[in-house]
């Protein structure tokens, strides 16, 4: 971190200047709406570059401790923002096109004879009032800038030419976009800041200039504006107001003597700073500004602890979107509340070890700013794995989704819009990597090894010896020598898509390996390599806080995902690998043997006579006779080991030793050939074996074997020891460990160390689940693994299962319950679903993912749970027609079932956004109690401080009518001609392969019928769309228990309440009505018995989310807030009590 703070006080020096820069130009004197609106639109890119220079590090980059952005570190990058920064400053440096490119006039000598430098007035930060951080990091630059030198004077300029003008503001802007563009985390962060300023000010002249300059450049600023205004009871516009005022005003205002063409403004020389107000002061409120603060803190206190929830995203530049919870005026310490609040909130806790696999677990360090109170978000924040599998995710309460949750669905749902994504790939030659150091790498990495940092050139050659130098040659060789560097390095090499895999379009991890080499399967070497090369990253990645690295993508979090659990559940032994002498074949004749023996002794005279190719064919004529005799295949070694093919002597002294174990001489011929290979380990293991196996017959020539060796191993260890050479030296002793992993007639057995605990979490889900074969999978599971230990095949979902590995999230959700089916022999043949998403039908019960419409509705049914993502036990479904292609299907046979819905948008889509599909936050919330546009604010703001005219609105009433849900019906729905088979179309019937396909294929329209006690008919709703249902937590309490709310705002709350007997009758254009006259969402009366699943079902027909309100929720108030336009949007509130 050191060196990059050091590259970053360069950037650091150009960053100061290019802010303090903007002060040439004088922004003190208003000349127009026009005019000054120009000038607020640059002092914004002023904000903008300092927020930009925060986020990135560069304000404390000077400071004993700095935390610069490690971006900096890369060449490329810096120099980027090196170049743009001072092309920026190029251009207000420039007089000759400030002149006449950008419409600029200087002032005279004269005028600025009162000093020689430009000082920093209240009055130039004309937005001094709004962005308060940002101006205190300026002053502070100007205060050490004047303390620490003596600058030259500089020239003021005056806008002369508002056209020419409005081009360098353009072009300033440009220069900011460029540099956000290189830190897209640092801009959503220096968004995000500027926002929250805006929100707590309350200066509203500035606000209003913001409010209209910013409304073409930066919509959403303007709009942040606009409803701060809204809050402080501001209606009018800075422009609104200019046109309002009397004629004599606008003449003080008009500019003369200027042409058609140039829209000159006249500047009088600036007055003398004495009478201008200190730096450091604030610029004092006016009357109105203090009657509306006071009036702020009066509402403030009457909405203590009330629920305030909060959406931000997506940006242009990310799909990102996340979801808060907050409670107004909340004093509380933020440790000691932050784990009451999350119990509030409806988190579910895993309840066994084996479930923690469904959650997705964090890999790159956090990254704190010591100034701020948020947590900065790292590439992998802003990767999207899967929805579910995000611990914030699901809410305890089954079918629905916390409020964190809803911007997860947000974000799921903004990424199906297609955007240009820059995904590097490194496709350089990799190095050859053998079986023996993967194997012995692996067994390092699943010990632990040294810890990352503790030896920087070890780490560095570590790598290497995996991925080669990637092609890279790099010229400053201090960036060369950093090990963050990596990280980007190993980005590209996993995404690569040759060699290595992408866990997340496979639903099992074990056809990398058992499968062939084919259909996208990488084998089982290039799955250790890609293990290996995964921890290394997830290491550098752990211990380096710093991770601005641009290629995290989610095939690279799989692939660390399964590294993590590979080298966590599976263990590797090498075991000798038997031959069966059963099957090998013999000489079935004497003649044979006597044809067998005299090839062997023609080989002998050769051997004798240094022939040796002519022995190794010799005796490779006997050995085709007599496979299973291990004296030829000793002698074959001999004479290939004194032609020097120790490979081939190695091969064949093993395999003698392997069929005659008590044959000394083939042991003692294979401990010299693996010394010529250098395997010096082995060769001693052979020398031992030779000399054990021969015992007091043991040669002279089998005791100095086994003396060369030991002398050679610690000649070998001398030679590491003494290697000055650092790559040399690990080379060296990497060859040296290989040796323990020679796999040359060894097996590579796995062996899982969870298996126990994966069993035991199976039966735990099927028990909770109420599955109704649990005596059988029992049965079956208690002992599958043994039997896999013994030779028996099992699927390979559930081998996953069994040994831990899986994805998080969906994946998790299909592998539990086929390992279930697998384990259960009832309903075995059904085999593994085809879609993720298939729920699972059985004669009695039925059970469905918990994204799905089935799960989400029927998930409030009593005795139904929520489990790694299933929700079950529900009741049987009931087919409408045959189930199967065949006439004769049984409507009742355990199949799983694909459901057809629509997706809905968790939000409003924003027809006139390129840049986002979805449109969060933009409609009034205070519209209610705003001041009205011909009311006096006297008036309003006693009104609104009348304690009398504040009320806690009732809730709905409780219901005593009841609902029962008396069927689940499915319609199955045409075929996709696409995947009929051929023979269906030629009329034909269907085998079995045939109909397997088609019900894999086949989606159904799901409907729900319902009996209501006020009425004698039963009533159906169709499963259209796929709704979210949000659970609330609960607020905290007010000065009175429950919120208040004004009494303008009272008929949001008496208004559009539906009871469920009412809703089939629900009208659309109703439910816009209502809203419209009282800004009320719909809200849905489902207090009786059974009511809740009903008014889901009649949200999935209707095609609404809805929010939640269950018994220990928020009050009637923040309920009905959090479903309106300007919270989560839904615009129906589900209230159960």
């Amino acid at each position: 971190m050191a060196e990059v703070a050091g590259l970053a006080l360069g950037v650091l020096a150009l960053w100061q200047s290019c802010v303090s820069v903007f002060d040439v130009i004088d922004s003190s004197r208003r000349y127009g709406m026009d005019y000054e609106l120009l000038c607020v639109k640059l002092e914004v890119e002023r904000v903008r570059l300092l927020c930009w220079g925060d986020a990135v590090g560069l304000n404390n980059a000077s400071s004993p401790s700095p935390t610069p952005d490690p971006r900096f570190g890369r060449v490329e990058v810096r120099s980027t923002v090196i170049r743009l920064l001072g092309a920026m400053q190029q251009v207000f440096e420039n007089s000759e096109r400030l002149q006449e490119v950008y419409g600029l006039r200087p002032y005279s000598a004269e005028a600025l004879a009162g000093g020689n430098e430009i000082q920093i007035s209240q009055s130039q930060l004309i937005l001094g009032g709004v962005f308060k951080r940002a101006y205190q990091n300026l002053r502070k630059m100007a205060q050490e800038r004047q303390r620490g030198t003596v600058l030259a004077r500089k020239t003021l300029w005056a806008v002369y030419d508002r056209k020419k003008f409005a081009e360098l503001v353009v072009e300033i802007r440009e220069f900011n976009d460029s540099l956000a563009s290189l830190f897209p985390d640092a801009k959503a962060r220096a968004a995000e800041g500027m926002r929250v300023e805006i929100d707590e000010s309350v200066q509203v002249d500035q606000l209003r200039l913001l409010q209209d300059a910013m409304i073409d450049e930066h919509e959403e600023l303007s709009e942040v504006a606009s409803v701060r205004l809204e809050a402080l009871g501001v209606t009018v516009s800075a422009r609104t107001e200019l046109l309002s005022l009397t004629e004599e005003q606008m003449d003080a205002l008009t500019v003369t003597g200027a042409d058609d063409d140039v829209e000159e403004v006249p500047r009088e020389a600036p007055e003398g700073t004495a009478g201008q107000a200190a730096a450091g002061e604030e610029e004092p409120l006016d009357e109105v500004s203090k009657k509306l603060m006071d009036l702020e803190a009066y509402v403030g206190k009457r909405s203590t602890g009330a629920l305030t929830l909060s959406i931000i995203g997506p940006q242009s530049y990310s799909e990102h979107v996340s979801a808060h919870v907050y409670f107004d005026r909340d004093t509380r310490d933020s440790s000691f509340s932050r784990i009451w609040d999350e119990r509030d909130k409806g988190f579910v806790l895993m309840q066994h070890a084996s479930f923690e696999l469904y959650r997705k677990k964090k890999y790159m360090r956090k990254r704190h700013r010591e100034k701020d109170s948020y947590e900065s978000l790292d590439s992998e924040d802003y990767t999207l794995f899967d929805a579910e599998a995000q611990p914030k995710y699901e809410n305890i309460n089954p079918g629905t989704v916390t409020v964190e949750g809803f911007g997860i669905e947000c974000w799921d749902f903004e990424m199906t819009k297609p955007r240009n994504k820059t995904i590097f790939v490194n496709h350089a030659e990799m190095p050859n990597v053998s079986a023996a150091k993967l194997l012995r790498r692996l067994d390092e990495l699943r010990r632990g090894g040294d810890k990352i940092g503790w030896s920087p050139d070890e780490d560095e050659l570590d790598i290497k010896e995996f991925v080669g130098t990637l092609g890279i040659v790099y010229y400053d060789q201090k960036y060369a020598r950093d090990p963050k560097r990596w990280v980007g390095d190993l980005y590209s090499v996993l995404n690569r898509t040759d060699i290595f895999a992408d866990f997340t379009s496979s639903s099992s991890v074990g056809l990398q390996w058992a499968g062939p080499e084919r259909d996208g399967r990488i084998g089982y070497w290039n799955l250790l390599w890609q293990i290996i090369i995964a921890k290394e990253l997830a290491r550098r990645l752990d211990s380096n806080e710093d991770n601005g690295y641009t290629g995290f993508t989610e095939r690279i979090l799989a692939s660390m995902i399964i590294s993590d659990l590979w080298l966590t559940n599976v263990g590797l032994i090498l075991t000798d690998e038997k031959i069966d002498t059963s099957t090998i074949k013999v000489p079935e004749t004497e003649a044979e043997k006597e044809k067998a023996e005299e090839f062997k002794n023609k080989g002998n005279a050769a051997l004798q006579k240094k022939q040796y190719q002519v022995a190794i064919d010799l005796y490779t004529a006997a050995i085709k006779i007599d496979l299973g005799n291990a004296v030829y295949r000793c002698n074959r070694s001999a004479a290939s080991f004194s032609k020097e093919m120790f490979e081939e002597a190695e091969e064949d002294a093993y395999i003698a030793a392997q069929l005659d174990p008590k044959y000394a001489k083939a042991w003692s011929r294979l401990g010299a050939a693996r010394l010529q290979l250098g395997k010096v380990k082995k060769a001693r293991e052979a020398y031992q074996r030779a000399l054990a196996v021969a015992g007091k017959d043991a040669t002279n020539q089998m005791r100095r074997g086994l003396e060369d060796v030991e002398a050679k191993i610690k000649e070998v260890i001398k030679e590491i020891n003494e290697e000055k050479d650092r790559e040399k030296r690990h080379g060296l002793r990497s060859k040296f460990h290989d040796q323990d992993w020679d796999i040359l007639g060894k097996k590579v057995e796995m062996h899982s160390s969870v298996h126990e605990r994966q069993v035991e979490g199976l039966l735990l889900f099927a028990e909770r689940m109420k599955w109704p074969f649990i005596n059988e999978v029992r049965d079956y599971a208690e002992d599958v693994y043994t039997n896999l230990r013994g030779g028996e095949t099992i699927d390979i979902h559930l081998h996953d299962w069994l040994f831990g590995l899986v994805l998080p999230g969906k994946w998790f959700s299909f592998k539990i319950m086929t390992a279930l089916i697998m384990c259960t022999k009832p309903v075995k043949d059904i085999g593994a679903a085809h879609y993720y998403e298939c729920g699972l039908s059985l004669p009695k019960r039925s059970y469905w993912r918990s994204r799905t419409v089935l799960g989400r509705v029927l998930g409030c049914l009593p005795g139904v749970i929520s489990l790694c993502g299933w929700i079950g036990p529900c009741p049987p479904v009931e087919f409408e027609g045959p189930t199967s292609s065949s006439p004769n299907g049984e409507n009742k046979k355990p199949k799983h079932i694909r459901i057809s819905t629509r997706r809905l948008a968790p939000h409003e889509h924003k027809p006139n956004d390129e840049n986002s599909v979805i449109n969060i936050g933009s409609e009034d919330k205070y519209e209610a109690t705003r001041i009205r546009a011909d009311e006096e604010i006297g008036p309003y703001l006693e009104d609104m401080q009348d304690s009398s005219r504040w009320i806690i609105p009732a809730p709905p009433v409780q219901e005593i009518s009841t609902c029962k849900l008396l069927s689940i019906r499915l319609k199955k729905l045409p075929l996709n001609i696409a995947h009929k088979p051929s023979s269906s179309q030629a009329g034909g019937e269907l085998d079995l392969d045939e109909e397997r396909e088609v019900e894999n294929e086949t989606q159904y329209r799901a409907s729900l019928v319902f009996k209501l006690d006020s009425s004698t008919e039963p009533v159906t709703y169709k499963l259209f769309t796929n709704p979210v249902f949000v659970t609330l937590p609960p607020c905290k309490p007010g000065p009175k228990g429950p919120h208040e709310v004004h009494m303008r705002e009272l008929p949001r709350y008496q208004t559009n309440i539906w009871t469920v007997e009412q809703l089939k009758d629900h009208t659309a254009e109703e439910g816009e009505a209502m809203e419209a006259v009282a800004g009320s969402p719909m809200i849905i009366n489902a207090t009786g018995e059974g009511a809740e699943v009903l008014a889901r079902a009649w949200c999935s027909e209707r095609g609404k989310n809805a929010v939640v309100r269950k018994k220990g929720g928020p009050c009637f108030v923040c309920a009905v807030r959090a479903a309106g336009v300007t919270s989560l949007g839904t615009r129906v509130l589900i209230w159960l009590e």
